[in-house]
């Protein structure tokens, strides 16, 4: 199986008022922890950029040789144009895609890999996280998704399409999933943990 990885990062962070791609965690920016980590379990990387690309790509130079970038034009429409956009120049070489944010620090190899290992041992299409007792990214799609992926728009992410595949879904325990950063108190919780 050809496994690709799309990071999200074309948000411009509204609520925050700068780019959480950039925030530094454990002396990295958050852009540069998700590409590290996607990178151990990868060698087929895209991130999608959008609001702060032009701060965001001087962080992923020293990347520049070992993935992909590309600029969503539609990024202020949401999440979903970005799938679109990243599923449609992924398809045709991959055999799955696994679907990261930028904004969730404590995605770890070891989390990837064992949804990798969950995939290759199941029949399903789908390997989802879940937290907060609901399924949610990083989340896994076998090829024969890729379609629904495409039909995605403005703000709706896959989970708009999941309950197609209800009893189709493995599902992996990420409770620190829960974890993101959306907002200034988001900034300062993290830095405590």
């Amino acid at each position: 199986m050809k496994l690709s990885i799309l990071i999200l990062a074309a948000g411009n962070s509204s609520r925050l008022g700068y780019p959480k791609q950039l925030i530094e965690f454990e002396g990295k920016t958050l852009i540069e922890r998700i590409t590290e980590t996607a990178l151990i379990v990868s060698d087929n990387i895209l991130i999608i950029l959008g609001g702060n690309s032009e701060l965001i790509i001087p962080k992923l130079e020293r990347f520049s040789d070992t993935i992909s970038t590309i600029f969503n034009p539609d990024w202020q429409q949401g999440m979903g144009t970005s799938i679109r956009i990243g599923t449609e120049k992924l398809a045709e070489k991959s055999g799955a895609i696994l679907i990261l944010l930028s904004d969730q620090p404590f995605i770890s190899t070891v989390l990837l890999q064992n949804m990798t290992q969950i995939f290759e041992k199941s029949s399903n299409p789908i390997v989802s996280c879940l937290y907060n007792q609901q399924l949610g990214v990083p989340m896994l799609f076998d090829k024969s998704v890729f379609p629904e992926l495409i039909k995605l728009s403005g703000d709706r992410g896959a989970k708009s399409f999941l309950h197609l595949y209800k009893d189709n879904i493995s599902t992996i325990d990420f409770p620190e999933g829960i974890i993101d950063i959306d907002t200034f108190k988001d900034v300062e919780k993290l830095k405590k943990h």
